[in-house]
């Protein structure tokens, strides 16, 4: 009894012996495994904080692109503006100096009319001139009543 007692123990101790190397042997690996997957997981975080870095930079720089393309934008039509404004002054002069020659050729016109249709014509136009000479006057003696009614005087008065 002792002999299979005896060769019980030792088979036990081999086998623990056994079962001991082999949960060393898968402890080592699973902490081996684990070490790795740390380290995966170390180089995936800094690769993510770096894309992360570079996404936010990226932002930033289309954000700054974006004010300096609407300041470029500014300037330009802050330039055509006054391109625009100041032509729209030389047409206005312009617009004045054709309206007083116009003026001009319209009497020019009324006074060869007035040549070529002789006398007649010319005491029309009198006519014309007075009654306008005349409207005028009426609407400076309406001026002259309204001043006077504020208590006012003028010379023209």
């Amino acid at each position: 009894m002792k002999l299979i007692q005896s060769d019980v123990n030792k088979s036990l101790l081999v086998l623990n012996m056994f079962f001991l190397l082999l949960f060393l042997a898968f402890t080592v690996y699973y902490q081996i495994e684990l070490r790795n997957t740390l380290r995966e997981k170390e180089e995936y975080n800094t690769k993510l904080g770096e894309v992360t870095a570079q996404a936010v930079m990226q932002k930033l720089n289309r954000s700054d692109t974006a004010k300096e393309i609407a300041l470029i934008d500014k300037a330009i039509l802050e330039n055509k503006y006054n391109e625009l404004q100041a032509q729209k002054e030389k047409l206005e002069e312009e617009k004045k100096a054709l309206k007083q020659e116009i003026t001009v050729l319209k009497s020019q016109i009324e006074y060869h009319q007035a040549r070529l249709e002789g006398p007649v014509a010319q005491f029309r136009l009198v006519q014309e001139k007075n009654a306008q000479i005349q409207g005028l006057n009426e609407r400076i003696d309406l001026l002259c009543l309204k001043i006077r009614s504020y208590n006012l005087t003028s010379a023209e008065c």
